[in-house]
């Protein structure tokens, strides 16, 4: 499946089909869940119009590629203009959070500021400069950086000043 983003001509014809903010915050909130549900449970859920599937499923790998190699320049797709909204936007997130909150409940429970900017009731203006920065927040507490592995030769992390594969690495 392609990774590449839809073009002008391809986000105007699913929204055609179907609001492209309320799809995107959907997907999106699919990307970011750590146990993320079956894609045909939450394919059947997205799609308002079945001929919208090819065009969602590469927006789907779209978000899962960019998210995973560059969250921190996220950007929902309602600051691109248009008729979208963050209202939308929220909407579909909150609708992909409804597959399984469960899924959610840690995240509601350590953190509840982030999932604010999604409630139904926050101002549009509100909704749109906070979710950037909720989702990049949210995409960083469920995918931490990892460690730098220390390299056989390099100096024991101990302090010892051994190296690590003469030390605790043997």
């Amino acid at each position: 499946m392609s990774t590449t983003p839809l073009n002008d001509d391809e986000y105007a014809a699913l929204d055609a089909l179907q609001d492209v903010a309320w799809l995107e915050g959907f997907l999106t909130a699919i990307v970011l869940t750590p146990q993320a549900p079956a894609q045909a449970e939450w394919l059947t859920a997205a799609l308002k119009d079945p001929q919208a599937q090819a065009l969602a499923l590469r927006h789907h790998h779209y978000m899962q590629t960019w998210m995973s190699k560059d969250p921190a320049s996220f950007e929902p797709i309602y600051e691109c203009g248009g008729s979208w909204t963050a209202s939308q936007w929220a909407a579909g997130f909150r609708a992909a959070m409804a597959l399984d909150t469960a899924a959610w409940d840690g995240l509601r429970a350590a953190h509840p500021e982030w999932l604010a900017p999604f409630a139904a009731e926050v101002a549009e203006d509100t909704a749109y400069d906070a979710i950037p920065s909720a989702v990049i927040s949210m995409q960083a507490y469920w995918n931490p950086p990892k460690a730098a592995k220390v390299g056989r030769n390099d100096p024991c992390s101990c302090g010892s000043g051994k190296k690590y594969k003469k030390c605790c690495g043997a």
